[in-house]
């Protein structure tokens, strides 16, 4: 049923519920209260109010027997119209108008009938105790029996007052105990609710919960196993019409992509194979060719040379510049067969570092030595930096050497005005290379694919220096090889600093 609703509905509805409850806990609560409010103003607004009164009742009528009974004793002394007399008798009758506003109060408040009974007869006794003192104050009734019918009535009055006051009380206790089970049977009532409501709410939320939960589950499952990658597994709550539903279909849709795609993956492996296989077989015959095709170019350049040092006779000078040009054109071209071959062995696996001591003075002093010349003529400073302290290395110094030739050769090639450095450091068991320049620099995007095969950073500085891409990427390989690695740091418009660390003793049997 509760596939209908929304999600945030289903959300809403445990918490709903267990509110609906706990305010009715709580307006249940509430109610108690207010009973307790009314019983306690029963018993201390009623019954001890009335308490109060009778005793404040009972010292009042006290007060004018004491009165009277000074007043009679007075009459006999004194003159009627003696000022002591006067303020007597009005003294009296003020006090029976407080004795009447006491009694009045007492009627008033709500009574049982044990105590109505009571007030009736004090009502009784009051007018005739008032009448017989009224008789003594006016001078109609005087004397001894006068005296003792006043005393025999204050003393009736009396009891019934200490009567009513006595059942008054009675009324409080009765009234108390009553509350007293009212509020514990309520609260009874109350923690049994309670433990109600936390039973309620826990299997609302539960099968709130379980609603959500559980065809998230299944859908989590489910995408789990497409992604271990079984695209054929069943789509949980296809039907629903909530949001798990919408979901559960976006997970239909993504598993018919997913099974699409492993389809094509299958086709894109096949034909990945394929190409590499191939790749495989032009690099292993490259590199089997490597004697067929370097052997040829480098007779070739030898004759040429031959015949430039007229080893063969004199040559005419209108043949100088050609043989020249074939000269440096089949040492670029040698180069390129070189970067060429060596990819390719290493492609194939073939390629091998010939380990052995070496110095890194030498390595550095045979480039210092090759490029002094292309910098000069370029106007640039060439900069060696060496510690006095470095320790022979242990690796391919060929190689080394080569990666550095590379470096350099690059820098000096895009660096226009300035100066290219060479500097090593060795820190520890890590020998670190390092080739700066102040040439234009390399733009950030363009270092990701700077080491990339046949890759140069732009078309146009392609076309004005040329090379074909392959030299920091064969560099690359061979600093890898060594087990060390090469990054770049530049700036574009500030020069750049090419720097490769390798193990200061290659390991035998290293990465390769």
């Amino acid at each position: 049923m509760l596939n209908r609703f929304p999600v945030a509905v289903k959300v809403l509805v445990a918490p709903a519920l267990i509110i609906m409850l706990m305010v009715g806990i709580i307006m249940t609560a509430v109610v108690a209260l207010h009973q307790q409010q009314s019983a306690f103003f029963r018993v201390v607004g009623g019954s001890l109010n009335t308490a109060n009164m009778t005793t404040r009742l009972l010292v009042s009528i006290a007060e004018v027997q004491s009165d009277l009974l000074r007043y009679s004793q007075l009459e006999q002394r004194l003159a009627p119209s003696d000022q002591l007399l006067t303020d007597l008798r009005r003294s009296i009758k003020s006090r029976y108008s407080t004795i009447d506003a006491l009694f009045g109060e007492i009627k008033t408040t709500t009574l049982g009938s044990g105590e109505a009974d009571a007030v009736s007869n004090i009502s009784d006794f009051l007018t005739i105790h008032r009448a017989v003192s009224l008789r003594i104050l006016d001078g109609t009734s005087s004397g001894t029996t006068a005296v003792s019918t006043l005393m025999a009535h204050y003393q009736q009055l009396q009891s019934y007052i200490v009567e009513l006051g006595t059942r008054t009380a009675e009324s409080a206790r009765a009234a108390e105990v009553q509350a007293g089970l009212y509020v514990n049977r309520l609260s009874q009532y109350i923690l049994y609710g309670s433990f109600a409501v936390v039973i309620g709410s826990v299997l609302i939320a539960f099968y709130v919960g379980r609603a959500i939960s559980h065809p998230l589950t299944q859908l989590i499952s489910a995408l789990t196993a497409i992604a271990e990658g079984n695209v054929n597994v069943r789509i949980p709550g296809l039907k629903r019409r909530d949001e798990l539903g919408e979901m559960a279909r976006a997970v239909n849709v993504f598993s018919s992509v997913s099974r699409d795609l492993r389809d094509r993956e299958h086709l894109l492996t096949e034909k990945s194979q394929q190409l590499e296989a191939a790749s495989k077989h032009k690099s292993e015959f490259l590199a089997s060719m490597s004697h067929e095709l370097r052997t040829p170019l480098n007779a070739i350049l030898g004759f040429n040379e031959m015949i430039l040092g007229q080893t063969y006779g004199d040559v005419p000078p209108d043949m100088q510049a050609p043989l020249v040009q074939i000269q440096a054109s089949g040492k670029h071209l040698l180069r390129l067969i070189n970067n060429v071959l060596d990819l390719a062995k290493i492609e194939a696996g073939r390629m091998e570092l010939s380990l052995s001591d070496y110095s890194v003075y030498e390595v550095v002093d045979n480039v210092r030595s090759t490029l002094e010349s292309l910098a000069a003529e370029k106007g640039l400073q060439f900069v060696v930096r060496l510690p006095p302290d470095i320790p022979v290395a242990y690796g391919d110094a060929g190689r080394i050497t080569q990666c550095l030739m590379n470096l350099a050769g690059n820098a000096i090639k895009f660096t226009k005005r300035g100066k290219v450095e060479i500097a090593v450091e060795c820190r520890g068991q890590v020998l670190m290379y390092k080739v700066t320049d102040t040439g234009m620099g390399i733009a950030p995007e363009k270092m990701e694919t700077l080491f990339t095969e046949f890759k140069q950073t732009d078309a146009s500085i392609a076309n004005e220096f040329g090379g074909t891409g392959l030299g920091l990427s064969i560099s690359k390989k061979f600093i890898e090889m060594h087990g060390g690695r090469i990054w770049v740091e530049s700036e574009s418009g500030k020069g750049s600093a090419f720097i490769f660390e390798v193990p200061l003793r290659v390991r035998e049997g290293g990465p390769t």
